[in-house]
């Protein structure tokens, strides 16, 4: 792995552990729930993670297919997905499409992390690395969202181990 994605790819991986650790003993019905009209529930933001690990993928030529993409495609937030998969299917996604992920990183040049990403990410890096950092800043702060939502459901807190 080019040194450069080390610290990137060792924060995927954490955020790995900690979606993971966010969503244990979770049902379907607590993960549906809503603190308010206002906020999202844990099964929206563990999906919405899932699709945008699938953009991660895209961005760096990961093959990965999002089967929740036709889900996803017009809805700008909660209120416009008809339906929201089991956790079990959002956490085999994840797995799914984190491996594919993690596989891509190992395998990405110094000429392609120095490239254009795709598209532009609000970044100060213009580069693939930097839409890679990006990405992975993304994640850290989905993880926190899910985080609050387990607390106020009566959880143990997140813990990193």
């Amino acid at each position: 792995m080019d040194p450069v994605l080390v610290p990137i790819a060792s924060a995927l991986r954490l955020h790995t552990r900690l979606f993971h650790n966010c969503l244990e003993e979770i049902d379907d019905e607590q993960a549906r729930r809503r603190l308010d009209d206002r906020t999202n529930s844990m099964a929206f933001i563990a999906l919405h993670m899932v699709d945008a690990r699938h953009l991660a993928a895209r961005t760096i030529a990961a093959e990965a297919r999002n089967p929740f993409a036709s889900l996803l495609q017009d809805a700008r937030g909660i209120d416009n997905v008809v339906a929201i998969p089991p956790l079990t299917e959002i956490r085999d996604a994840w797995d799914q499409v984190s491996a594919a992920l993690e596989a891509r990183l190992q395998a990405l040049t110094p000429e392609e992390l120095a490239s254009p990403p795709p598209q532009p990410f609000p970044a100060d890096d213009p580069t693939l690395a930097g839409a890679t950092a990006f990405l992975a800043t993304h994640d850290a702060y989905h993880v926190g969202q899910l985080a609050l939502p387990r607390k106020f459901l009566g959880f143990d807190p997140m813990r990193y181990t």
